[in-house]
């Protein structure tokens, strides 16, 4: 069967991993105290104010500004919300935060028939619930087209999902559950029009996948860039497209368009409101000084390049700090980075990313790879060096943030190599025809393996955050 015709069904095994993502995120956003949630407090600001007035904050409203009081008025709404909000003097509105508006939508339905504190919690939450569900989907749909085994699919969706940092982010209000989402909503675009030869459906779905991760985070945008020089260098050296000025010219328009018509406005906003800086990095100094002469005291940045210290001595520093920090909390560390899982634990998840990493070169080495593949990996090899290197500057030169969840993305490529070195090896090995019972095959035994070894995660320590 080929690829076009089997991605769209999904066999039992895929709706249930599909549901299970689901319920999994649902029933932690009902449960998760919000104690546990990095920078929730300061995104539900933006939702409450969204839901109270019906209009977008600007961004420089004192209601909004992320300061200890506010903590008192959201506790009015949400009384789990206990934590006080780390008085940075600037607000999350001077940045994307669609994540924010979806949960507002999310919320204002929710009071029509409630006014219950953990529903419209819950509610708030809904679009890191659905980002990560909808990532699910989109990897299961991406591994039919990159992978020869139909279970491989299975197995790619539960590698990125199930990873338990991706699990925690698809329960609280964030951005970056949004970014993962928009990133594989890009990946998928991207192979199906490169193997249907770019048709305007799926370039359309590119510039909505585009779009979102424009409105997630930066930390995604290298990302985008090179998505779209991939797209580029496809039309370009594929021998099957005649006239490919006219084709690049066409689709680009159309994608640009969708982009400045869904996106744009946000940074056209911000252009306006805040004297060009459409970014909204210039404002959030701005804020943080007008605050302090307001007398506020504010939480200042831990930055150690404005302590002489060089980019060199920061990777060494207390031990490597940075670099374990970034790898234990990419694999799952909780809360306002103080509940970790066990060290067994971090050791299973490393052996088996290493071993995958390992069979994936051997398997390079030994086997002719597709124009495609080659092109995909060198794609996402150099978004995640910009990833990280866009991490590393940030933790360097502004403000101390070792935390995986900045560069999660990194989830995606390391699993596609995990499944393709399996696919074209131990998954080969048996793949049942489609609507045959299901049988034992290596791609079940490994997929289930993965789902236990999130349940020991779960429930031995993701449950210690839940109320």
């Amino acid at each position: 069967m080929r690829s076009d015709d089997r991605e769209k069904r999904f066999s039992w095994q895929e709706y249930g991993l599909l549901l299970l993502c689901f319920l999994i995120c649902l029933i932690g956003a009902f449960l998760l105290s919000s104690d546990q949630c990095p920078d929730e407090a300061g995104r539900l600001l933006l939702t409450d104010w969204i839901v109270q007035t019906g209009t977008l904050p600007r961004g420089n409203e004192i209601q909004t500004i992320i300061i200890p009081e506010n903590a008192a008025r959201l506790n009015a709404v949400y009384p789990t919300v206990t934590r006080e909000i780390g008085a940075w003097g600037f607000s999350y509105a001077l940045r994307p935060y669609f994540s924010s508006m979806v949960g507002a939508l999310f919320q204002k339905l929710t009071s029509c028939f409630t006014d219950a504190s953990r529903m419209l919690l819950a509610a708030a939450r809904m679009c890191s619930v659905l980002s990560i569900t909808f990532c699910c989907f989109f990897c299961l749909r991406l591994g039919h087209r990159l992978f020869a085994q139909r279970n491989s699919a299975l197995l790619f969706a539960a590698f990125v999902c199930f990873l338990p940092q991706v699990m925690f982010l698809g329960m609280y209000l964030n951005s970056d559950s949004l970014s993962l989402c928009a990133v594989c909503m890009m990946l998928y675009y991207m192979i199906e029009g490169f193997d249907l030869r770019w048709p305007v459906k799926s370039c359309i779905g590119l510039a909505v996948g585009f779009s979102i991760g424009l409105l997630s985070y930066y930390a995604i945008y290298g990302w985008l860039l090179m998505g779209a020089v991939f797209c580029v260098f496809a039309v370009l050296t594929d021998p099957e497209i005649p006239y490919k000025g006219r084709l690049i010219f066409r689709r680009a328009g159309l994608i640009f368009g969708i982009c400045v018509l869904f996106a744009g406005w946000f940074f056209i906003r911000n252009a306006c409101l805040h004297n060009g800086d459409f970014l909204g990095i210039a404002s959030e100094k701005v804020s943080r000084e007008y605050m302090r002469e307001q007398g506020f005291a504010l939480q200042e940045y831990i930055c150690y390049r404005d302590e002489g210290m060089s980019a060199a001595q920061f990777l060494r520093f207390k031990g490597f700090e940075w670099l374990r920090m970034n790898a234990e909390s990419f694999i799952g560390v909780f809360g306002y980075m103080l509940i970790y899982l066990p060290k067994l634990q971090y050791g299973i998840y490393y052996t088996f990313l290493g071993f995958a990493v390992i069979l994936f070169f051997a398997v390079l080495s030994r086997q002719k790879t597709e124009r495609r593949d080659n092109m995909l990996m060198l794609m996402m090899l150099l978004s995640a060096i910009i990833t990280v290197v866009l991490h590393f500057w940030q933790s360097y030169a502004r403000d101390y943030q070792p935390q995986g969840r900045y560069v999660i993305t990194l989830i995606i490529p390391l699993a596609y190599m995990m499944v393709y070195g399996l696919d074209k090896t131990v998954l080969a090995v048996r793949d049942p025809k489609p609507g045959k019972a299901a049988e034992l095959n290596p791609a079940a035994v490994l997929t289930v393996l993965w789902l236990v070894l999130f349940a020991w995660a779960a429930c031995g320590t993701m449950s210690r955050m839940l109320t």
